[in-house]
């Protein structure tokens, strides 16, 4: 037998384990490290990690009922065959049929059993509640003494059903033996060795992860038909004296053993139709003969409708008695809360079980007047509009899952009272959330049933007429129960997010809101830290606002989420999608330990003859290669303050990782396109300013009809309309801002850091002999200025002009316009200025009177002003001066215990700091008295007296802002990439436009039209700029 076996079906390398090496190859594997990619596939817990891991799930609709994270057989067995490395279908199915028996998944409607077709559809077992100790997460299930490994990837649990499923096979000595070994757990010397090793090197290579991270519960046991025989003289060629040894062809070849009825259905399904009779054997055989074929298969359809109903109701009964009358009447759920426990999980099923009975009542009437049944259509029709009780109980499901499993986890006489009920033969082998998904099931089964009559029924027949419109009812009230059911689970799940959330770093705490009314959670999913499957998993919650990233631990049976990120706004937040590592290098990657066992086996006589199926000498004697254990990366990073905070996390999976990224595309998307609360429109005409001439500053006046633009190239004038086109009027350099005093007639420009004065009639118009140059009417005010800022203070129009900072200070030059106000106010200014310019009123003699300086013990870094008093933003803060007494003083009152959060980076000793950074402060007054004060990270509100209003509410922001704007309710702050837009009331983020180099121009603030100015890169095209104004939409 040659080393290595090829199989063409997956292209992977098999190593083939001669039975003599057993006990080797089971050291060596189980003292191989985490990232070993071999797996021995007679393990049943190491099949079931695999087909967890490798399958994919999704969202899928049976009988009009949706059920989440589902998948059909035909996947299921296509993986087992992935798995196992073999080509036989029939092998596949039985092993996943054994990892069923053991409750590893189910099928949605638990009537089925594994099958191998796309029509059905199953579910993995969700165990809500893990065990950190010795107690059972499931009274289904009993953890290992060693159970305080939580971090094992493969726990091995001893599981009861896996009694139930030999009592579920036929008396055919073959199928009986095999399947009988193949669900018990298992007890050879090399099993427990394996056990306790695995358990051992899970433990101590897990201790640090988190309880919940990798706590699966997976089934256990080993599937003999895949493992060595146990024989010592068994050999590779021909099958020993044992009537079960694995090489024994015929054990694989029984072509009836998984298609039987008794096999593709549950227990469940089976001890209720096992006697169930057929139509035709309820009635005489003359009827039956007389009776045309079709009219025989429309009846047999409604003696299903009629027998199923009743089975249904016998469900509801079982239910009620079982269940809710001796929990009602004993004190195995304490009293002060027994009733809300009921209600929780019962919901109206008394309500739906009266229904039932009056229907089946009305059944079994109308079947007893006539052995053929004449029309089922009224009866159904009159029930039809009863069913609203149905929407109320499917709504209330998911929670009722949740307060079921919270009880039996905590309680443990609960525990114990539903192990003993769910094993009375009463039960029928049925959990009892299987039987709790009956009402909603049921509805889907009507639809089925009636279909069927439907198309059994002959043409003018009354039930040929009125069927649809009873299967469109029917269809209304699901989609009903499914969006009912789908907002009361997304509430729910809120809330149980909201109660337990916590952060790890304080600085990331903020409200999400979670109890928002239209709040909801688009995906929900776990990633993983690094590419291995070991490594520590993270629960990363999408929601319709922020991505959440979390850590969850279950404490006292109750999840906690841990946020270990800053959570990102779906509109700031990118995600990047690495490119995954090639075949060939993955290749290389893999472990040696694929080949440990090559040496052993090269000198085997035999080799297998067809590459498509694996041989008997050879078929069970395998440790396959996982496959790649690099997970898909997926890095997410916030496009704002947070981009620093970018972390990559690892999909299961290629499909899962592009799930994700269409998921979280689609919600932006989304997102932008809701309706804007601006709207960005064009302020200057589109492709006149090359994005290579920044623009600085732009200025409204003329009552809104003109704007003047401060640019890198010179200043320049043009009609405020979007549309006109601009024309230099002063070609100087860098002209950094400008400021327009139409009471004075004077305009003032700062030029490559000069501040500069100039006749606005004649800059703007020109002289009327063009005798002269324009810049030959400028008068310099200052050199050596950064910047200046003009208000009305006391009654005067101030010009501030700071001095370059020493180290006593900064000097606050303080200037005032001498020149007499126009008395030509109400005409427009172009208008006007050809009177000017042949006047008497000459403004080249324009003057600008100095006054007394201020002085701030700090750098200055902004200026703005009320009506008495200058604030100056500085490396302290904002210091406000009183112009009446000079008086300087901090605009924030220290003492106030809610301003700490401000004040204690806002100390002297930051003055004396090196290069500290600029702070960019704004101050607004919102109409209720308060004050608006937004800091580059923060905005809140402040009284008069400069102590915190409004405790609760602070904004964080999610950029860099560089300027920030004001239009009530709104607050606007602009940074490089994106302007952010949130309310004033609450502080919510209403609105992001992601742009590129934008740039405030004019924020309006206490300018007389209050537009909004902005410039950024043309999207259309980058090679120019976009001048814009922010509008606000009404």
């Amino acid at each position: 037998m040659t080393a290595l076996h090829q199989d063409n079906a997956n292209n992977r390398l098999l190593s083939a384990i001669p039975e003599n090496k057993q006990q080797g190859a089971f050291k060596r594997y189980n003292n191989s490290t985490p990232a070993t990619t071999g797996y021995y596939r007679a393990f049943l817990s190491s099949i079931a990690f695999e087909l967890k891991r490798r399958i994919i799930t999704n969202d899928r609709i049976k009988n009009g009922i949706e059920y989440s994270n589902v998948f059909d057989g035909k996947e299921a067995i296509d993986k087992l065959k992935e798995i196992l490395g073999t080509t036989d279908r029939s092998l596949a199915l039985r092993v996943g049929r054994a990892l069923e028996a053991q409750r590893f998944f189910h099928d949605v409607n638990y009537e089925n059993r594994l099958i191998d077709d796309i029509i059905e559809i199953y579910q993995f077992n969700q165990v809500l509640f893990h065990s950190n100790n010795n107690r059972s997460a499931s009274t289904t299930s009993t953890t290992s003494s060693n159970s305080s490994s939580g971090g094992n990837s493969f726990s091995v649990t001893s599981t009861i059903i896996g009694n139930y499923a030999s009592e579920d096979e036929d008396d055919d000595d073959d199928d009986h033996n095999s399947l009988h070994t193949d669900t018990t757990a298992a007890t050879s010397t090399h099993s427990q060795s394996y056990r306790q090793q695995d358990q051992q090197h899970h433990s101590s290579s897990n201790s640090s992860s988190s309880n919940s991270s990798n706590n699966l519960l997976l089934p256990n046991g080993i599937y003999t038909e895949l493992t060595h025989c146990y024989t010592p003289t068994c050999d590779n060629i021909h099958p020993c004296y044992s009537y079960t040894c694995p090489k024994r062809e015929r054990l694989r070849k029984r072509p009836h053993s998984v298609d039987t009825r008794e096999k593709r259905v549950t227990a469940y399904i089976y001890e209720v139709e096992k006697h169930q009779q057929l139509w035709s054997q309820t009635i005489d055989d003359y009827i039956v003969l007389s009776t045309p074929a079709n009219e025989r298969k429309r009846q047999e359809t409604i003696f299903e409708l009629i027998y199923t109903e009743e089975n249904f109701l016998n469900d509801l009964d079982y239910v009620i008695k079982m269940w809710m009358e001796p929990l009602k009447n004993s004190d195995i759920i304490p009293i002060q809360r027994r009733e809300r426990f009921l209600d929780k999980v019962f919901s109206n099923l008394i309500d739906i079980r009266n229904i039932s009975t009056a229907l089946t009542l009305a059944l079994r009437a109308r079947q007893s007047q006539h052995p053929i049944v004449s029309q089922i259509s009224d009866i159904m029709e009159r029930f039809t509009t009863e069913f609203e009780p149905f929407v109320y109980y499917g709504a209330r499901q998911h929670q009722a899952k949740h307060v079921y499993e919270h009880e039996r986890y905590n309680n443990p006489k609960f525990a114990l009272f539903a192990e003993q009920t769910e094993r009375d033969a009463a039960s029928r082998k049925l959990e009892l959330n299987g039987y709790l998904t009956k009402p909603t099931t049921r509805l889907g089964r009507y639809t089925l049933l009636l279909d069927k009559i439907h198309s059994r029924t002959s043409p003018n027949h009354p039930d040929k007429e009125n069927i649809p419109f009873i299967i469109d009812a029917i269809k209304h009230l699901l989609q009903r129960v499914n969006n009912a059911a789908g907002t009361a689970k997304n509430r729910f799940d809120l809330e149980q997010i909201h109660r337990h959330l916590t952060f790890k770093n304080k600085k990331d705490i903020m409200d999400l809101h979670l109890l928002d009314q239209g709040r909801s959670i688009i995906k929900q999913g776990t990633l993983r830290k690094t590419a291995s499957m070991d490594s520590t998993e993270y629960q990363v919650i999408l929601l319709d606002h922020y991505l959440v990233t979390a850590k969850v631990k279950v404490l006292n049976a109750v999840e906690h989420y841990c946020v270990q990120k800053r959570p990102i706004p779906i509109e700031l937040l990118g995600v990047i999608l690495p490119p995954l590592p090639d075949a060939c290098s993955l290749q290389r990657k893999k472990s040696s330990s694929t080949l440990l066992f090559s040496s052993s086996t090269a000198s085997s006589p035999t080799s297998t003859p067809n590459n498509n199926r694996i041989s008997p000498s050879t078929a069970h004697n395998q440790i396959l290669d996982s496959g790649p254990k690099q997970g898909s990366p997926i890095t997410f990073f916030h496009q704002g303050r947070n981009m620093d905070s970018t972390y990559t996390l690892y999909a299961p999976n290629e499909h899962n990782r592009k799930t994700w990224n269409e998921v979280i595309q689609k919600q932006r998307e989304i997102k932008f396109k809701r309706k804007p609360v601006f709207d960005v429109v064009d302020s200057v005409k589109r492709y006149e300013f090359f994005a290579e001439i920044r623009a600085h500053h732009m200025v409204i006046f003329d009552q809104g009809q003109s704007y003047l633009l401060a640019t890198d190239g010179g200043l320049y004038i043009g009609p405020n309309n979007g549309t006109g086109i601009p024309r230099k009027i002063l070609p100087l350099e860098k002209v950094y801002q400008v400021h327009v005093l139409e009471d004075y007639q004077l305009l003032l420009v700062l030029s490559d850091h000069t501040l500069w004065q100039y006749p606005l009639d004649i800059t703007i118009n020109g002289r009327p002999d063009g005798s002269q140059s324009i810049q030959h009417f400028g008068r310099k005010i200052r050199s050596n200025v950064s910047f200046f800022h003009v208000g009305e203070c006391l009654g005067q129009t101030l010009i501030c002009v700071p001095n370059s900072s020493s180290v006593n200070g900064t000097e606050i030059d303080l200037y005032e316009p001498s020149m007499p106000k126009t008395e030509l106010k109400k005409k427009s200014l172009l208008g006007r200025l050809s009177i000017r310019a042949t006047s008497s009123l000459s403004l080249m003699n324009t003057q600008v009177t100095h006054l007394k300086p201020i002085y701030s013990p700090c750098d200055v870094w902004a200026i703005d002003n009320t009506r008495s008093m200058l604030l100056l933003t500085t490396p302290v803060g904002i210091i406000a001066v009183d112009m009446k007494t000079k008086k300087a003083d901090g605009l924030l009152d220290p003492s106030d215990k809610y301003l700490e959060f401000i004040t204690r980076h806002e100390k002297i000793d930051e003055q004396i700091k090196m290069n500290p950074a600029i702070k960019r402060i704004a101050v607004f007054s919102v109409p209720n008295g308060d004050y608006l004060v937004c800091y580059d990270k923060f905005a809140f509100y402040i009284d008069k007296k400069g102590r915190r209003t409004q405790h609760k509410f602070k904004i964080e922001w999610e950029g860099h802002p560089t300027a920030f704007a004001f239009h009530y309710p709104h607050v606007i702050a602009f940074e490089q990439q994106f302007i952010e837009i949130r309310s004033v009331i609450d502080g919510h983020l209403q609105q992001v436009i992601q742009e590129k180099n934008v740039y405030c121009l004019q924020n309006g603030h206490k300018s007389k039209d209050a537009l909004i100015l902005g410039t950024m890169l043309d999207r259309s095209n980058p090679l120019y700029q976009q001048i814009f104004q922010l509008q606000p939409i009404s």
